[in-house]
């Protein structure tokens, strides 16, 4: 009975932590319910208390393609060569709209959920993943909203199409980085927020979205596409219309994405007992 009763017992181990883990999987695994049930609530929150619902989905990028082609397609007469420009712009602002979701919601997660961190503890880790995987679904419906349009101009994505997937994967790994070292500092410093939104707004035209890289001179294209989201919406565009893919320039921006989410991540695990106390 008595050796019975040695082998119940607990034992808790305390060990300095590793100040070069980003995070704990175990840790993670015993909370995954928890992100399971952030990941549902948070997206039936984007529709709840609205009059239009799913509208909403396809108003933002349904307006940016009207936006777009009439400033840069019918008045500026961008030349996109044998695409019509409406198509062109389309499936650009499809991907745009994931990635530019992704950094913003991952960036801003932390004040976001500030009511809920200050109540209870689970993993700060998971808040920068929720935003882009909340807003899969809205992208899934608006990319095929963007094939509709494109099938009507007579444009049919061909095994090419697939190459969306590790674009996104890189979108996504590229918005939770900046949203790893940015959030825990938003929650100090509310002006980054601000300063964002203002970036944003400009950022939008710093990538091939409504104009095409061969606007762009030959001998400046080089330093244009060290900008990871010009690579992104190029890479995106390509897959879907099947124009060429800077594959180089694709894989340094895989590469670069992958080393800044592990070294943002190590930021973040670092600032994250303050967080509370900072809210």
């Amino acid at each position: 009975m008595a050796n019975t009763l040695e082998k119940e017992k607990y034992y808790t181990v305390i060990e300095a932590s590793n100040p070069w883990k980003p995070f704990d999987l175990h840790e993670i695994a015993r909370y995954k319910d928890m992100l399971y049930f952030k990941i549902i609530n948070g997206y039936k929150a984007q529709m709840k208390q609205t009059i239009f619902g799913y509208f909403w989905v396809f108003f933002e990028p349904a307006f940016n393609i009207l936006f777009f082609s009439l400033l840069f397609g019918a008045i500026v007469k961008i030349d996109t060569g044998s695409i019509p420009y409406v198509v062109f712009n389309a499936t650009a602002v499809v991907g745009w709209g994931f990635f530019s979701a992704c950094m913003n919601g991952s960036i801003a997660s932390l004040l976001n959920e500030s009511g809920i961190i200050q109540k209870i503890y689970f993993p700060r880790i998971f808040i920068p993943f929720i935003p882009g995987i909340i807003k899969l679904p809205d992208f899934v419906l608006q990319l095929v909203m963007a094939l509709i349009l494109m099938a009507v101009y007579g444009f049919y994505p061909g095994f090419h199409f697939f190459l969306i997937i590790p674009v996104i994967l890189i979108m996504f790994f590229y918005g939770i980085s900046l949203g790893f070292l940015f959030s825990t500092y938003v929650v100090q410093y509310r002006d980054i927020n601000r300063f964002w939104g203002y970036f944003m707004r400009f950022y939008v035209y710093a990538v091939p979205l409504a104009y095409p890289l061969s606007a762009i001179p030959q001998k400046y294209q080089f330093v244009y596409m060290l900008n990871p989201g010009a690579v992104l919406i190029e890479s995106f565009r390509g897959a879907l219309l099947g124009t060429p893919i800077p594959w180089v320039y694709l894989l340094i921006t895989f590469c670069i994405s992958l080393v800044c989410l592990y070294f943002t991540a190590v930021v973040f695990r670092m600032r994250e007992p303050n967080v509370v106390d900072t809210l």
